[in-house]
């Protein structure tokens, strides 16, 4: 009896171990993910609400749309939207994510210079960024959104991207593909 007992103990250990293992391995390592965005908004009647073209420079370096899918305009002249907004690393990752966009009149500014700030809720992506979370904050400026020249957005972001393809060290330089 008393081996038996023993060789259950161990059989449980061991058990134990193997899932603790298989735990850690599956967790998701996140990344910092901070730089620049400067957009430009493209006039397109299948976009009624707008969509923006963007050089993402940073963690996200390379290239990104945003396609604005709802707006409101609230007191004081403020504006807020939601989005869809879709990044495409120099590596050719995808990572996509829904907006929450507010944008607030710059006083003393002439008419179409806000403040930016908004919340964008990682939904996933491809490559790199395969079943991605997080969150990333844009802040930064609007200028002449309501033309008649082109309307830019000069942002910076910040925040945390994690998944399980993510490295915790958040090296993005474009070598692992050789």
């Amino acid at each position: 009896m008393k081996r038996l007992t023993k060789r259950s103990t161990n059989v449980a250990l061991a058990l134990c171990l193997a899932v603790l293992g298989m735990a850690i391995e599956a967790r998701a390592d996140c990344q910092d993910a901070r730089g620049r965005i400067r957009e430009t908004q493209i006039r397109a009647p299948n976009d009624p609400m707008g969509r923006t073209l963007s050089n993402v420079d940073g963690v996200l370096n390379g290239a990104g749309t945003s396609l604005v899918t709802s707006t409101n305009e609230a007191a004081g002249g403020v504006l807020t939207a939601t989005s869809l907004d879709v990044f495409v690393t120099i590596q050719g990752d995808l990572l996509t994510a829904t907006g929450a966009v507010q944008l607030t009149p710059i006083p003393d500014k002439p008419a179409g210079e806000f403040r930016e700030n908004a919340t964008l809720t990682i939904t996933g992506g491809s490559g790199k960024y395969d079943g991605a979370t997080g969150t990333i904050t844009l802040k930064g400026r609007a200028h002449n959104l309501f033309g008649p020249a082109i309307t830019t957005f000069n942002v910076t972001y910040q925040g945390s991207v994690c998944g399980p393809n993510i490295k915790e060290d958040g090296d993005d330089d474009g070598d692992d593909r050789n």
